[in-house]
């Protein structure tokens, strides 16, 4: 009950932005940095009905920042063999489960490139976020081909294509890096391979087991046709 009261207000007093098609808020390209807060953004498609679209927005913010406060991940990657060397990927099964359940305080809403965004904290920083707008930049930035080195933190990279709705695309991407962070921290492989006198081949299967705590998208970038979002996680530990 304390929730649905807490997206009533929200939509009665927060109403989104309208900026012009391509510019973006400064806080998702790059997210804003406070000490002991974690930053989630949520998604929802900018319907013609603004306030079901903003409801929908604060519910996915609020399942973003539970996943970044400490989520446990299961991955596994089943890759195939052939004879001659010649290595296929075969699928994947991906589940995450947020360990956590707490309301976000919601900072900002906006409506651009036909998608609502709503800017989540943790908790309420000491100093206010920078609510400019920014034209994203044509250049790839750095962190795209060589990602950054803190001894604090594991970094990952996410990657998805440009789908019909550009949120679908940030959500797989912000998708894609916590997988690629959860393999960072622990990978195990089982094979099964046959050989005979000029090759080998079978199957690999490559999986993850973990829980990943202050876990949180550093920068987003877009090119004309993939999508990219730099993340960043504080520790693990095994989740079995």
């Amino acid at each position: 009950m304390r929730k649905f009261l807490y997206i009533f207000i929200y939509m009665l007093y927060f109403r989104p932005a309208m900026v012009a098609a391509q510019d973006l808020p400064a806080w998702f390209l790059t997210t804003p940095e406070s000490p002991d807060i974690l930053y989630a953004v949520g998604y929802a498609r900018a319907y013609e009905r603004v306030d079901s679209a903003i409801a929908m927005a604060v519910r996915d913010a609020d399942h973003q920042i539970n996943l970044a406060l400490r989520t446990k991940i299961y991955g596994e990657r089943l890759f195939q063999t052939l004879p001659g060397g010649r290595i296929i990927y075969q699928g994947e099964i991906f589940r995450e489960e947020p360990l956590t359940s707490m309301t976000p305080v919601s900072l900002d809403t906006i409506q651009t490139n036909g998608m609502i965004l709503v800017l989540a904290a943790s908790r309420h920083p000491a100093q206010s976020v920078a609510l400019h707008l920014r034209t994203p930049s044509r250049k790839t930035p750095q962190w795209v081909t060589e990602l950054p080195t803190n001894p604090a933190y594991m970094f990952a990279l996410g990657v998805a294509p440009g789908y019909y709705y550009a949120e679908h695309s940030w959500l797989e991407a912000e998708r894609q890096a916590r997988q690629e962070l959860a393999y960072s921290f622990q990978t195990r492989q089982r094979q099964l391979m046959r050989s005979t006198p000029t090759s080998e081949y079978g199957v690999t299967a490559s999986a993850t087991a973990v829980q990943l705590h202050g876990i949180q998208v550093v920068a987003r970038w877009q090119s004309k046709t993939t999508y990219f979002v730099l993340t960043k996680s504080q520790a693990t530990w095994s989740a079995e």
